[in-house]
């Protein structure tokens, strides 16, 4: 809660007055919120430019339910230059995992997928070419005949297989 002044060490404790601008910052408030808190009662200097640090801290705990100041530190751009660092931080967090391999391009993976499945199939409708004579003459039938039927099902089974969505093909029973 003490962001601003981080720095400070016990010989250079914060200072007992700030501006409102620098309470609404260590609180990661807006300039307006803090308005608003000073119209509920946040106690200021008596000239009422200056915020009594310690007085306000005592009077925010006590009077912003612990729910309500989580959302406010919670909402979205409350603080503008607190959301582009979060932003910063995960922008740098996914280039990280990026360097390290642990991430890849959504476009590459749907390409090398649909590639993959596209030579599967050619090799599953070049299966039938390939042993149709070896069964026709193990069976003793017609190859055209062997060969219509195995293509047949084997783009029935394709089609099958291409319509099936992936969890029904999972087996984690």
């Amino acid at each position: 809660m003490t962001a601003l002044f981080h720095n400070l060490d016990a010989t250079h404790p914060p200072p007992p007055e700030v501006t409102k601008s620098a309470f609404a910052e260590e609180l990661g408030l807006s300039k307006a919120r803090v308005s608003q808190l000073v119209e509920q009662g946040l106690p200021l200097t008596a000239d009422g430019k200056r915020v009594k640090r310690l007085d306000a801290l005592a009077w925010y705990r006590e009077n912003i339910a612990p729910h309500r100041r989580k959302a406010l530190s919670d909402k979205p751009n409350a603080d503008p230059r607190r959301e582009l660092d979060r932003v910063k931080l995960e922008a740098a967090r996914i280039e990280l995992e990026r360097a390290r391999g642990n991430l890849v391009d959504r476009a590459e993976a749907e390409k090398a997928v649909f590639e993959r499945a596209r030579l599967e199939r050619d090799a599953h409708l070049a299966w039938v070419s390939r042993v149709t004579p070896r069964l026709a003459v193990e069976l003793g039938v017609d190859a055209a005949a062997l060969f219509s039927a195995l293509d047949r099902e084997m783009r029935a089974h394709l089609v099958d297989l291409a319509e099936t969505p992936l969890d029904a093909l999972t087996d984690d029973d």
